[in-house]
């Protein structure tokens, strides 16, 4: 038995070292932004602070206010309604606000653009059938505050989902009670919904944020001067890498504030409300909200899919003759082939992490998954940069012979840094619902950790394991700047491919590829959306 329990101590000991090495791989491009950061000459500091930091703050910070607000108001609403009532078209509605996450917000700035241009199709109607209205509605839509609208469309479904799921759970209990102290169902959403699901709609308001914090490509063609717009404008066209990583090291404690602040609310407001209750009946939708509750459903479906969607296929068919057959196939197999490989080896390490956390209950584990949940917090960009100052001082003090820079390995590995808290959520969640008797029972019959792992985890994980794989797939799918940064030579996706052509102002010849992605994208969240129902019952 001695014996037996020193070989289980050595198995527990390799994976916490597993563990522990991915942790340092995953927090190195990091730390060298950081050690950079007080490394550079003093001069740097009055150039930023009087020419560029005022700017770049107050843009980041007016542009996340518009984009979360909005968010919340056509992520909350519908949420609501959907949730507490029955009416017709409520499963279709359910689904369709779920799309828009399929179209990447720089598609979403570059189609609303080309619609609500000069030329677009509402300016021409109304030159052409009501004159007198033409001139009101020639404005330049290039606007900060338009861009943080477009956002929304294409970021809200990130607090619907988490509201809709929190909404669904309250019991009926609390309906019951409040009706007995005469709450109308207003103040009953205000006084009671609301605060017990703040967690729930708080979670979504962070990934709204930390999207806005990393958009590039719509930020850039509208103009608007942001961290990550600096970034990006400092390295590649001014060659400033010691501006690029000042204004890095400044949106990284931007991010690990908003992080942490999340993580504070979410362990200080904790509601525990469905073990003692049953869940809530929906009930009938009353006749005086009846128009109300559809204009709140289909007003961010319409707004945030159906228009550009509509758009985006009539500007495909027009150019579809000049488009290459063989590009189209091309791009579109780079995009499926790097998203697969990345989300699955991003499986992969969030399910071994998780893994290992929950059978050693060794807090070293539980601090490496801890700080691997920043991933997601750190914009592409700030990724991407720390990543090429490793790899330059890896070559420069010759430890490998050849060169990693542009290589598939690194687009990779960014992949990983950007998305293994994205794809290690769902695995969590599924993970903490099981009892640890089923560890204890395995252990007991002789299993190993890696024969646990596949005869017990990997089953009853399932679910989890495609929902996580179909999350990061799309986000990986639309991401931009790191593909942007990291791509090897005279390699294209179709996200890089659609920025390319909408940034030289062709953009029905970027359409057929954002087609590809939001097609993609929406039959992947259509087959999501039913597992999530499935697994949470939400009604």
């Amino acid at each position: 038995m001695e014996i037996i329990k020193f070989f289980r101590t050595l198995e527990d000991k390799r994976w916490i070292s597993l563990s522990v090495f991915f942790g340092i791989l995953f927090v190195i491009p990091i730390l060298i932004i950081v050690l950079r950061f007080f490394q550079t000459s003093g001069n740097i500091y009055n150039h930023i602070w009087n020419n560029l930091m005022f700017e770049y703050t107050f843009n980041t910070f007016y542009l996340v206010l518009i984009s979360s607000s909005l968010s919340l108001l056509l992520g909350v609403l519908p949420a609501w309604f959907i949730s507490r009532y029955h009416f017709k078209g409520k499963n279709i509605f359910d689904i369709a606000l779920y799309l828009p996450l399929a179209i990447p917000s720089y598609i979403m700035a570059f189609t609303y653009v080309d619609i609500l241009s000069y030329t677009g199709p509402i300016q021409s109607f109304f030159r052409n059938y009501l004159s007198d209205f033409a001139s009101f509605l020639n404005k330049d839509y290039m606007q900060i505050e338009v861009l943080g609208i477009l956002l929304a469309l294409a970021l809200y479904p990130y607090i619907y989902t988490a509201s809709r799921i929190a909404f669904s759970l309250i019991g009926s209990n609390y309906i019951d009670v409040s009706k007995n102290i005469g709450l109308s169902s207003y103040k009953f959403f205000l006084r009671v919904v609301l605060p017990l699901s703040r967690p729930a709609i708080f979670s979504g308001l962070f990934l709204v944020i930390m999207e806005v914090l990393n958009e590039y490509g719509a930020v850039i063609y509208f103009g608007v001067n942001t961290y990550t717009v600096g970034i990006f404008k400092a390295w590649f066209s001014f060659g400033d890498v010691d501006t690029a990583i000042h204004l890095a090291s400044v949106l990284i404690l931007v991010v690990f504030f908003i992080f942490y602040l999340e993580r504070f609310s979410r362990k200080k407001t904790k509601f525990y409300y469905k073990a003692n209750v049953s869940t809530q009946n929906v009930t009938p939708l009353s006749s005086g909200i009846y128009l109300q509750t559809y204009l709140i459903c289909t007003i961010p479906f319409i707004l945030g899919f159906i228009i550009p969607f509509l758009f985006i296929i009539y500007n495909m068919i027009v150019s579809f003759e000049v488009s290459k057959i063989w590009s189209i196939f091309s791009l579109t197999f780079n995009t499926i082939l790097v998203s697969s490989v990345s989300s699955f080896i991003i499986i992969l390490v969030a399910l071994l992490l998780l893994f290992v956390e929950k059978i050693s209950k060794n807090p070293i584990n539980s601090f490496v998954n801890e700080v691997i949940s920043l991933g997601y917090a750190v914009p592409g960009a700030v990724i991407a940069l720390g990543i090429i100052l490793m790899l330059t001082f890896i070559e420069s003090i010759q430890i490998v012979p050849f060169s990693l820079i542009g290589t598939f390995f690194v687009l990779i590995y960014a992949y990983v840094i950007r998305f293994l808290a994205v794809g290690k959520s769902p695995i969590q969640t599924s993970l903490e619902k099981q009892p640890d008797s089923y560890d204890d029972t395995g252990k007991n019959l002789g299993l190993g950790l890696m024969r646990l792992l596949q005869k017990i985890h990997l089953p009853i994980n399932k679910f989890a394991l495609i929902s996580a794989f179909i999350v990061v797939f799309v986000d990986i799918m639309k991401e931009l700047p790191i593909t942007l940064i990291l791509r090897p030579f005279n390699f294209d996706t179709l996200a890089t491919k659609t920025y390319e052509f909408a940034i030289e102002e062709m953009l029905p010849l970027s359409s057929v590829y954002s087609f590809i992605i939001i097609v993609l994208g929406s039959i992947l969240l259509i087959f999501l959306k039913q597992i999530i129902n499935k697994q949470l019952n939400v009604s």
